[in-house]
């Protein structure tokens, strides 16, 4: 099977193609850069050859990508959930020229959505659940995506929706949000209402992989692990030896808090630490569950535990965090490994 991946620089998509090329299928990557994809992607083995240069919405480069192709994987969008970006209008248009040129020649293809189109506080997220318009731009975007792609859907398209939830784990070639929060975890959590969802990435990519070999269609929530915010940090402080601090407060006074920030940020244009879309997750997110077809599939989540060490342990070795902050995996006394944060 060759697939066309899109994003397939950023960290779903990476991992969605080492699992892809680790199990015999040829990748094609769309990617903006074509130095970026060689640089990320020629260590998988992925030549000059496997790269097609353009962006999401350019229907000419994505048709030149897809020539060839049994399936495709659409993982490439603006992402932020922290800072006041606006402009997310490049999520709809990449969305209908990828989906809509995949469905249109008959292809199978496969969206990765967010739990931000479906987060109701007052309802688990399921695969049945009504799209949800929030209030941060990026939300918005994910949900008109969501919307085009069910619409199809409706029309007997051979598509398929994924719902993730915080995507973590090592081998981040961009740094994501998600990736970065877990460090900025070891500065403080909280001790409030809510929690922590976490799927590993790389068995988000065996889900894909599957999901792509029997050619799933419909919506799939990917849950992962639920954590309350106290088995959160207490799984932080097992793995890392860190003595996390926390921020004891109701629910409201947070989400009070995050809508201040996010008035600050409008003023002032700067970026605050968190909007108040990601505090009203924080504090209100109820626990999601596994839509059956990821037990149909045959793909188990590997334990959190797992997980969170590995991703630790990824940021000690590519020198994003000092070995003094994770005195449980910090190397033996007088290695300088990790010392120096980037």
């Amino acid at each position: 099977m060759q697939v066309l991946v899109t994003g397939a620089t950023g960290f779903i998509g990476y991992h969605a193609t080492l699992r892809l090329r680790g199990e015999g299928h040829r990748v094609r990557a769309l990617v903006r850069s074509r130095e970026k994809g060689e640089r990320v992607l020629g260590p998988l083995g992925m030549g000059t050859e496997d790269l097609v240069e353009g962006d999401m919405t350019d229907e000419r480069a994505v048709e030149r990508a897809m020539e060839g192709c049994d399936a495709v994987l659409h993982a490439a969008a603006g992402v932020s959930v922290t800072t006041g970006e606006t402009d997310f209008s490049a999520n709809l248009r990449g969305t209908e020229v990828v989906m809509g040129k995949a469905l249109e020649h008959g292809l199978h293809a496969v969206f990765i959505s967010s739990v931000t189109a479906i987060f109701d506080p007052d309802r688990p997220a399921t695969e049945d659940s009504p799209l949800v318009y929030g209030r941060t731009h990026y939300g918005r975007s994910k949900t008109e995506c969501d919307a085009w792609v069910r619409a199809r859907q409706a029309e007997g398209a051979r598509a398929a929706i994924v719902y993730p939830p915080g995507v973590v784990g090592p081998d981040d070639p961009g740094f994501s949000e998600s990736v970065k929060a877990y460090r900025s975890f070891l500065r403080g959590t909280l001790r409030s209402e809510g929690g922590n969802q976490l799927l590993d990435a790389r068995d988000l990519a065996e889900l894909l992989v599957r999901m792509l070999e029997e050619q799933t269609c419909g919506r799939v929530v990917a849950a992962g692990h639920f954590f309350n915010w106290d088995d959160f940090t207490a799984l932080l402080e097992g793995v890392t030896g860190a003595r996390i601090p926390r921020i004891a407060a109701p629910g409201w006074v947070l989400r009070l808090a995050g809508r201040a920030m996010d008035r600050a940020s409008k003023i002032s244009g700067r970026p605050m630490p968190m909007t108040g879309e990601g505090i009203e997750i924080a504090t209100r997110f109820p626990r999601m569950r596994d839509s059956p077809q990821v037990a149909e599939l045959s793909v188990a989540w590997r334990d959190a535990e797992e997980t969170v060490r590995d991703l630790f342990n990824w940021y000690l070795a590519a020198g994003r965090l000092p070995a003094s902050a994770v005195p449980a995996l910090g190397p033996p006394a007088g290695s300088r490994r990790g010392e120096t944060p980037r």
